[in-house]
């Protein structure tokens, strides 16, 4: 037993559909990456929502909207201005979490600056609409660890800043959380002793790179992209599909002699899909086209107008870019902006 609680992020589907059925487990509480992902879940019942991106003023008027749905709204800030700003133009009341930045350099407040955080910390509490929630972290270098070990070593020292911070602040808000939010890490790690709340997304569907990681086995991979093959080039052993950048986003990996690689091949079939075919592999996008390096046996058994299945090296990014799903019972499933 983790003795955390999970606030899924709900990032990675943006499906009212699958939110369901973390719904049906239980789940209450969700983390979003937009304020516009928080309106489509709010409208949709969700009524416990944090929004795991800074805080941004211009919005001012979706966050109110929201607040009016009813929704216990938790917001990220990183700098003091932005308190009082919030504070001015908010309608009813949202609850706060300051994002540190403890190593992985995107953003959020270093863990290091103390006198800053208390700063964020004292602004929020002299707020009128404001309170202070906790404190957040994403330790998205955990993506680019080379082991498991690596990524629960990431995940160790991360928390230990943290809870430093933590003992910090405890005398000016003894009630504080500690949350934080990756799958890697949330998937592996099994001491989260000292954090209350994690976050992570990815893990309802896997990709590429939770395999590579070792996160996850082939088959926990949920997602596939059905790829029509719409020509070949017998010269350059070569097969193009309909599937770019567009679809899977220009995210990459590398393979053992690093050459560039945007997905793994897979045969579709009535039950889903074949283990990763060796001597096929997508190597470079444009806008809609994809190339695939093939070796000269696959090249023959494949012919224009078959459909292929890609595995994405980014669910997340592909599932936004594509809007909705097909189930192998075919069903379709709907997604933000197929619906919004």
């Amino acid at each position: 037993m983790l003795d955390v609680k999970l606030f899924p992020h709900f990032k990675t589907h943006q499906s009212i559909e699958i939110g369901e059925w973390f719904s049906a487990l239980g789940i209450q509480a969700i983390t979003v990456s937009s304020l516009k992902m928080a309106e489509y879940f709010a409208n949709n019942g969700w009524r416990d929502i944090t929004v795991a991106f800074p805080v941004n003023v211009l919005e001012i008027e979706r966050i109110n909207r929201i607040i009016d749905l009813g929704v216990d709204l938790t917001l990220l800030i990183v700098a003091p201005d932005v308190v009082s700003k919030l504070d001015d133009q908010i309608v009813g009341r949202a609850k706060i979490l300051i994002e540190m930045d403890a190593g992985y350099n995107r953003t959020g407040v270093p863990v290091e600056e103390i006198d800053m955080i208390k700063a964020i910390v004292s602004n929020i509490n002299s707020a009128e609409n404001l309170g202070f929630y906790g404190l957040y972290c994403h330790p998205g270098n955990t993506y680019h660890a080379s082991s498991v070990e690596k990524i629960k070593s990431i995940w160790a020292d991360v928390k230990s800043k943290l809870v430093g911070v933590k003992a910090k602040l405890i005398e000016i808000n003894p009630t504080l959380k500690l949350r934080m939010g990756d799958t890697p890490g949330c998937t592996v790690v099994e001491d989260m002793n000292g954090i209350d709340e994690i976050g992570p997304g990815n893990f309802v569907f896997n990709d590429l790179v939770m395999n590579y990681l070792g996160v996850c086995a082939e088959d926990q991979i949920a997602v596939a992209m059905a790829c029509p093959v719409v020509a070949k080039n017998k010269e350059r052993n070569e097969i193009v599909i309909h599937g770019g950048a567009v679809h899977f986003s220009k995210d990459h990996l590398f393979d053992s002699d690093e050459n560039k690689f945007f997905g793994e091949v897979v045969i579709l079939n009535e039950n889903g899909w074949s283990p990763i075919i060796e001597g096929i592999k997508l190597v470079a996008l444009s806008q809609e086209h994809g190339i695939m390096s093939v070796n000269s046996e696959i090249f023959n058994s494949i012919e224009v107008g078959d459909v292929i299945g890609v595995l994405p090296i980014h669910s997340c990014l592909t599932a936004n870019l594509m809007k909705s799903y097909l189930t192998l019972d075919g069903k379709w499933i709907n997604h933000l902006e197929k619906e919004f």
